[in-house]
């Protein structure tokens, strides 16, 4: 292993002793330290330059005004209060950006939640013949 080491790189171990001590190797952690954190901070400025140019090139988002809407129909409708259903509303709106209508919302049973997403993710995955 250490032959392996030699001929690979002769000159950066000529730098070192064969056991350096504490004085000798400090330099050398220092070093790398700054290397790793210029690398770090270079990475760090051409992202946010990147961010900068996409978010002045991005058009402006346009948002329509929400179309008067008939009352949501819900399967229980003592079970949901009115304000969650706007909410509900609301988001389909800004999530889907464009016509929409609401046929029913039907509470999920908690507990399942987590398992039918598990489950649509597994079936997502899957390729179609």
């Amino acid at each position: 292993m250490h032959s392996l080491l030699i001929t690979l790189s002769p000159r950066l171990l000529g730098a070192l002793s064969e056991h350096p001590g504490l004085s000798e190797s400090i330099p050398f952690q220092l070093t790398g330290l700054m290397v790793v954190f210029t690398a770090l901070g270079l990475i760090w400025l051409v992202l946010t330059v990147v961010g900068q140019f996409f978010k002045r090139t991005a058009p402006a988002p346009v948002v329509p005004a929400p179309a008067v809407t008939a009352p949501v129909p819900v399967s229980a409708p003592d079970s949901l209060p009115p304000e969650l259903i706007a909410v509900i509303a609301a988001t389909v709106r800004v999530s889907l950006e464009g016509p929409y209508r609401i046929q029913a919302i039907v509470p999920v049973p908690a507990g399942q939640d987590w398992a039918h997403e598990g489950r649509r993710q597994i079936f997502a995955s899957h390729q179609v013949r």
